[in-house]
């Protein structure tokens, strides 16, 4: 058996706690038909180079855990919502899946964030176009001619000093306008747009304004917010997902190692043009990505977690304790954003002609960004009934001349993940 890390603890214990199958779905569209047999030879390598995610979890007397899995991982000829961890996936925490020009890839995210399924499905698809296209080019991509690391394996969260938690303060976040309770939008089953857009258009909009993708994602979905509710008692504040392992100097790990930055769009910012917004919110950026401050900060939660599981003496205690820091942002975020960053192997992106990652129901709204083949993918995922919200943030991209192509409109095809 495998105990649950540091950094995954809160991921696996709070996504039961808080009712929510934590998985993310990341899908290519390539330029053909997919080949079975040589995705099936693809897999088979991609397995062997990462033996440390071959897992099922468990649930043991006060915790649930980890135990290696031999089985093979399932390629399933799918295009829906499958379940991992049971039956019809070997019991294995990930997944493949299939359907006409389509590959999915379907990871729990209590096993790895957004960085460690980039790393996984790069190498899937390396193998699968080594031998589909003759693809020779891989730097960069974990190959079985690569000695796995230890730090591949190691959580650096685990490693982080003990912190004293008589010493930290008492936090305090003010109330955030919310889109299901002050703005009384209709609570749904989630939804998702995927919105596709010309990376050369929209980085030249972003350049001019002194933006990231990121941050003027963040920054039109709160002004969309705003246009729809310009009388507000609370600011719109927007939480941006950051990547905390060059903080941690830990590279290669597959844990969950992530950080936020929160984005107030307050009445002093709304006055601002845009490009003076933009700049404020790349300033909260630098702010919060600060290394010293981010490992101060995770030091920090390692550490409340730690005491946590440790105060928490059965399985239910750990599952309510972390539900409830799962479940944080409620009531002080109105929304999320995460940029995993621009797909990092051009020759690989030739052969795709769409990137998408479908996020878990934690979030009201939540926007996951991709980038890859010269184009900026933004998959849009609201659990409210109504379209305003999506519909105000496409005018925002109008107004400021940033064509776009609405790809498809479907509810969440993330896979199910049944509690052990």
């Amino acid at each position: 058996m495998k105990a649950i890390t540091t950094g995954d603890m809160m991921h696996v214990h709070g996504g039961f706690g808080a009712g929510v199958d934590y998985t993310v779905r990341t899908s290519v569209r390539l330029t053909d038909a997919v080949d079975a047999a040589v995705l099936r030879r693809a897999l088979d390598r991609t397995q062997r180079r990462y033996p440390y995610l071959s897992l099922h979890l468990r649930r043991g007397e006060d915790a649930y855990c980890y135990e290696d899995n031999p089985l093979p991982i399932a390629l399933l000829h799918e295009d829906g919502p499958i379940r991992l961890n049971a039956e019809e996936t070997n019991f294995q925490v990930w997944a493949v899946c299939w359907w006409e020009d389509r590959i999915h890839l379907d990871v729990y995210h209590g096993a790895a964030d957004g960085t460690g399924m980039y790393a996984l499905f790069s190498t899937l698809l390396y193998y699968y176009c080594a031998e589909r296209y003759g693809l020779a080019e891989h730097t960069g991509i974990r190959t079985l001619d690569d000695p796995i690391s230890p730090e591949e394996t190691a959580d650096p969260q685990d490693a982080l000093l003990q912190f004293d938690l008589s010493q930290l303060p008492a936090a305090q976040m003010d109330a955030a306008f919310t889109l299901e309770t002050d703005g009384g939008l209709t609570p749904s089953a989630p939804t998702i747009w995927d919105l596709e857009i010309p990376e050369d258009v929209f980085l030249r909009f972003t350049s001019a304004n002194d933006a990231s993708p990121g941050t003027m994602v963040s920054l039109l979905f709160a002004r969309a917010i705003d246009t729809l509710y310009p009388q507000r008692e609370k600011d719109i504040v927007s939480a941006y997902v950051i990547n905390a392992r060059p903080m941690l100097h830990a590279p290669k790990t597959h844990h969950n190692c992530l950080s936020m930055a929160l984005f107030r769009y307050s009445e002093r910012v709304k006055a601002m043009p845009l490009a003076r917004q933009c700049t404020v919110y790349r300033g909260m950026t630098f702010l919060q990505s600060d290394e010293e401050r981010v490992a101060a900060a995770m030091t920090a939660n390692a550490a409340q977690v730690r005491a946590a599981a440790q105060a928490a003496a059965t399985l239910e205690e750990k599952k309510e304790a972390f539900g409830r820091m799962f479940n944080g942002g409620e009531g002080v975020v109105s929304f999320l954003v995460s940029y995993t960053g621009k797909w990092p192997y051009p020759a690989l992106g030739e052969h795709m002609r769409e990137l998408w990652s479908h996020p878990p129901n934690t979030f009201s709204l939540l926007v996951e960004i991709g980038a890859a083949g010269g184009k900026i993918f933004l998959s849009i995922q609201q659990r409210f009934r109504e379209d305003s919200v999506r519909e105000a943030f496409l005018r925002q991209l109008e107004e400021n001349g940033v064509p776009y192509t609405l790809r498809r409109v479907m509810p969440s095809d993330v896979a199910t993940f049944p509690e052990p």
